[in-house]
C-alpha cells in the first residue's frame, strides 16, 4: 500500500509541473483528505480529481471586475463639472425673514440645481453666502453665491386710526396707538397736531412711525373728544343661531360655538337640538400655562361630549417668550392627558393694545406661536392660530401654513387666506345659553 501511494504521489507531482504554478491553489484544494475513519485511495483521488475538473470546466469563471452598470455609476459619481463653465443668475437682495427656496433665489442658469428645496438664511441683515449644488453635462459642481438681506418693510400701526377720549382727559397718543415692526423691536413714533380735550370735537393729527432701517409710515388720525366714549366698531345686534345657519349654509359647512366661563352653566342638550355640531372651549388663560384653568372647562367638556358635539380647546395666551409658550403647550398636554380632539388646539393671543411696550418685533411674536405649535406637535396634537383679519394680515407669519381660526365680524369675510373656522360674531343667541355667545362656521375643505 505504501509503494502504491508513493507512485501516485510521484505522478501527481509530475502533473503539477506540467500544469504550472497557476494551478497551485486549485490543486491544493484537491489534495486527498485523510480522516480517522477512512483513508482516500489513489483511485478514489483520481476519480475525485476528474469530477472536480469537470465541475470546474462547467462552472463559469468568476472575476472581480465591476458590472457595467456599477462601473458607469461609479464613473458618473466621480465626474466633476467645471464651476467656471456654470453661469447662474440669482437675486441680489432678499427681505429679512422671507422664506425663499434656492429654486426661487436662482432664476437663471445653464446648469441644473440639485438643492433647490433648501431655504436661504434670512434671519439677519447684511451679506450672506450660499452654496449651490449644480449639475452640468452629467458632472457635478458647487458654486458659492453672495446675497444681501435687507429690511425694506415699514412698521405697522395696528390700532389707533380713530381715537375717542373723554372731555377733560389727558391725551397721550402712545396710550391709544399700537405699533410694531417686523424686525426692529423698538420702532419710534412721533406726531404733529393739536388736541384740546377741554372742548368736544374732532381733531386731526399726523403720526410718524419709523424703524432703525429708515423705513417710515405716515398716518392721519382723528381724535374725537366727547362727553361719553363709545367704540365705533362694536356692533351689539344679536344673531340667532337658526338665522345664522340659514345665512351661511353651504356644502361642507357646519356650525358651532366657542365658550368659556362667561357663558355660565350651559344646557348642551338644548344647544345640540338647535343643530350646533361643535364647541370650542377655553381651557385657560395667562402666560406659561396660566395659574388656573377656566372655571367651566371640565364641565363644558363633559357636557359637550355627552351630547355628541365635536370638541376643541383654545388657550388665551399672554406669552411673550418662546419658553413661556412651550410651558403653556405642556400645560395643555397635561390637562388633555391623551384625550382626542376634533380640532387643532388654538393659540389665542390678543395683547395688541400698546404692543410697542413689550419690546418685541412681529417676528418675535410669530416665533412665540411657532414654539407653542412645535411643543404640541411633538406630543401628538396639532395647532391652529386664532386672530382677527387685520392682525392675520399685518402681524402673523404662520410659516408652516397651519390652520387658521379667523375672527371677522362682518356679513361676508374678505380675508384672502384659507381658514378652517370663521368666528362670525360675539353676539350670538342659542337655546341652552343665557346671554350671548360666539358663533362659528366650520369649513374643512
Amino acid at each position: 500500500m505504501r509503494n502504491t501511494t508513493r507512485a501516485a504521489a510521484a505522478s501527481l507531482a509530475a502533473l503539477l509541473i506540467l500544469a504550472g504554478c497557476g494551478k497551485e491553489i486549485e490543486q491544493q484544494e484537491r489534495t486527498p483528505v485523510i480522516s480517522r475513519d477512512k483513508v482516500t485511495t489513489a483511485e478514489e483521488t483520481t476519480a475525485s480529481e476528474d469530477t472536480a475538473v469537470t465541475e470546474e470546466e462547467e462552472k463559469p469563471a468568476v472575476t472581480s471586475a465591476p458590472k457595467k452598470d456599477e462601473s458607469s455609476a461609479a464613473e458618473t459619481k466621480k465626474k466633476k463639472a467645471d464651476p467656471d463653465k456654470i453661469n447662474v443668475g440669482c437675486m441680489d437682495t432678499v427681505e429679512v425673514y422671507q422664506q425663499v427656496k434656492l429654486s426661487e433665489f436662482m432664476f437663471d442658469s445653464n446648469a441644473k440645481l440639485k438643492n433647490g428645496d433648501e431655504l436661504l438664511d434670512t434671519e439677519t441683515l447684511g451679506e450672506h453666502e450660499v452654496k449651490l449644488k449644480l449639475e452640468l453635462d452629467g458632472g457635478e459642481a458647487e458654486k458659492k453665491v453672495t446675497y444681501n438681506v435687507v429690511d425694506s418693510t415699514p412698521p405697522v400701526m395696528m390700532l389707533g386710526d380713530q381715537i375717542s377720549i373723554s372731555n377733560g382727559a389727558y391725551f397721550d397718543p402712545n396710550e391709544h396707538i399700537s405699533y410694531a415692526d417686523n424686525y426692529d423691536r423698538n420702532p419710534v413714533m412721533s406726531w404733529e397736531g393739536e388736541v384740546d380735550t377741554s372742548e368736544n370735537g374732532t381733531y386731526p393729527i399726523t403720526v410718524y412711525i419709523s424703524d432703525n432701517s429708515g423705513n417710515l409710515i405716515v398716518r392721519d388720525v382723528s381724535v374725537i373728544v366727547a362727553d361719553a366714549v363709545s367704540d365705533p366698531y362694536y356692533d351689539d345686534s344679536s344673531i340667532y343661531f337658526g338665522d345664522f345657519v340659514a345665512q351661511y349654509d353651504a356644502p361642507g359647512r357646519e356650525f358651532g360655538i366657542d365658550i368659556s366661563r362667561w357663558q355660565g352653566e350651559i344646557d348642551f342638550g338644548a344647544v345640540a337640538a338647535e343643530g350646533c355640531t361643535f364647541a370650542i372651549m377655553r381651557m385657560g388663560y395667562g402666560e406659561a400655562g396660566g395659574a388656573d384653568l377656566d372655571g367651566c372647562y371640565y364641565g363644558n367638556m363633559a357636557g359637550a361630549l355627552e351630547n355628541g358635539l365635536q370638541v376643541g380647546v383654545y388657550f388665551y395666551s399672554t406669552d411673550t417668550t418662546q419658553e413661556g409658550a412651550r410651558a403653556t403647550a405642556k400645560r395643555i398636554i397635561d390637562v388633555l392627558d391623551g384625550q382626542k380632539l376634533d380640532f387643532p388646539v388654538a393659540f389665542d393671543w390678543e395683547e395688541f393694545q400698546t404692543f410697542q411696550n413689550y419690546g418685541m418685533s412681529l417676528h418675535d411674536l410669530s416665533e412665540v406661536y411657532e414654539a407653542f405649535a412645535d411643543e404640541l406637535e411633538k406630543n401628538g396634537y396639532d395647532a391652529m392660530l386664532y386672530s382677527s383679519k387685520n392682525f392675520l394680515e399685518m402681524c402673523w407669519e404662520n410659516k408652516k401654513n397651519r390652520p387658521v381660526w379667523l375672527a371677522h365680524y362682518v356679513n361676508e369675510t374678505t380675508y384672502g387666506g384659507d381658514w378652517l373656522l370663521w368666528q362670525r360674531c360675539g353676539t350670538g343667541k342659542i337655546s341652552g345659553i343665557n346671554g350671548v355667545v360666539d358663533l362659528n362656521v366650520l369649513q374643512r375643505e
